[in-house]
């Protein structure tokens, strides 16, 4: 049993830090084409100082670029902070949605990242009892599978149906086969710590959670 926590434990702080690796990267690439806009402005400053013309339309692209990679960097740490508190409280209600919402986001920042979009099937709001960070995990490993599996510009829908009053589903309809395999032996440990069963199928997986963790292992569950 410590044997199987300790792994666990090692694979929540592996997914920490391969998301933050990502966003790291984001950031990074953000910072780089700021700075070369800068040295453009200043190169067109130079310029200007020096009685040559300098275009106004220039000008304006330039600082537009500067703007946008801004709020580019804002939104990525808006990201970053919503993920970095879903460790915050092992267990909480959230909202399943937004969740899955926030994990494609997350997986965006790869390289070899596809399209997806989440689908509710129902007008209530799917809302658990759960823990945020081992959900999140799942669900971001599930795409990572499909996105590596199906190669460039693979797109997918992620819908989230209620099953009954304890069971919301959330279904990846068309998830694409190749090398990658999910769920592994580590996925179908962390979902069973907290209650959720995978089904994989013929291209279709199915991630079943519960409304709320069972009280036994709402007590087990540990991050790091």
């Amino acid at each position: 049993m410590k044997q199987s926590t300790d792994l666990l434990k090692y694979e929540s702080l592996a997914f920490f830090g391969k998301v933050n690796a990502s966003i790291s990267h984001e950031l990074k690439n953000i910072m780089a084409i700021i700075s070369e806009t800068a040295g453009l402005l200043g190169d067109m400053a130079d310029m200007a100082s020096t009685g040559n013309p300098v275009s106004p339309e220039a000008l304006k692209t330039y600082t537009g670029s500067v703007i946008e990679e801004i709020q580019r960097g804002f939104t990525t740490i808006r990201q970053m902070n919503r993920f970095s508190h879903s460790v915050d409280t092992p267990i909480a209600e959230i909202n399943l949605t937004e969740l899955i919402e926030l994990v494609i986001n997350l997986t965006g920042y790869l390289s070899f990242s596809g399209k997806a979009h989440v689908h509710n099937c129902d007008a209530g709001k799917p809302l658990v009892k759960t823990c945020p960070f081992i959900l999140q995990s799942l669900v971001y490993q599930a795409l990572v599978t499909h996105y590596k599996n199906g190669g460039p510009g693979i797109e997918t829908t992620i819908s989230v149906c209620s099953q009954d009053q304890n069971i919301w589903r959330i279904i990846f309809s068309e998830m694409s086969q190749g090398n990658q395999i999910f769920p592994d032996d580590i996925s179908q440990e962390m979902a069973k710590s907290i209650d959720v069963k995978i089904v994989s199928n013929a291209g279709r997986l199915e991630l079943d959670v519960p409304v709320s963790i069972k009280g036994a292992h709402s007590q087990e569950v540990g991050l790091f």
